[in-house]
């Protein structure tokens, strides 16, 4: 079975990496990982402790309020590496 057929829709049935991989006849993590990477390209999929796909717009919702605190931070540490730069320049 193919890894996007295995994750499931909606954040109260999300499956742990160990069933995905189970499931998909996934042998290492490896390429669960390369596989997960390449379905990322195509699908928001979320890992809360567990994998699922968005069921609705309070789960697309939650996503894009984490993915824009982490962004946030991402972008003050990157603002802080530029101003420490330019100080020993």
């Amino acid at each position: 079975m193919k890894l996007i057929e295995c994750i499931p829709i909606g954040k109260q049935n999300k499956e742990t990496r160990d069933n995905l991989m189970r499931k998909a006849k996934i042998t290492d993590v490896r390429t669960f990982r390369k596989e997960l990477a390449k379905l990322k390209d195509k699908y928001i999929i979320i890992n809360d402790n567990g994998y699922y796909l968005p069921a609705n717009k309070e789960e697309y919702e939650e996503f894009i309020e984490k993915q824009n605190e982490r962004y946030c931070e991402i972008k003050k540490t990157i603002d802080l590496a530029y101003k420490e730069m330019k100080e020993h320049e």
